[in-house]
């Protein structure tokens, strides 16, 4: 799955719930600052304004994993071409 590729704000929220218990995600004004065991992650976007489910690009979501330092094959079990 390239960077440009759009991932649902719901899938990687359930990928979270699963994959990083104990997180927590705070709305800023443009972004979502997502916390876990010490670390952040303070820009995943919210996306198109006014959108109740919108499609994030999985460059972030990539860059949000690695700084998060979440399980790799827990990951892969929610996206599964994230590569």
């Amino acid at each position: 799955m390239g960077s440009f590729k759009l991932a649902r704000l719901s899938s990687i929220l359930a990928m979270l719930e699963d994959c990083a218990p104990g997180h927590t995600v705070k709305a800023q004004t443009h972004n979502y600052c997502v916390r876990y065991q010490g670390r952040t992650y303070p820009a995943l976007p919210k996306g198109k304004h006014g959108a109740k489910d919108p499609e994030i690009q999985m460059g972030h979501v990539r860059q949000m994993i690695r700084q998060l330092k979440l399980d790799g094959d827990c990951v892969e079990r929610h996206f599964p071409d994230l590569g």
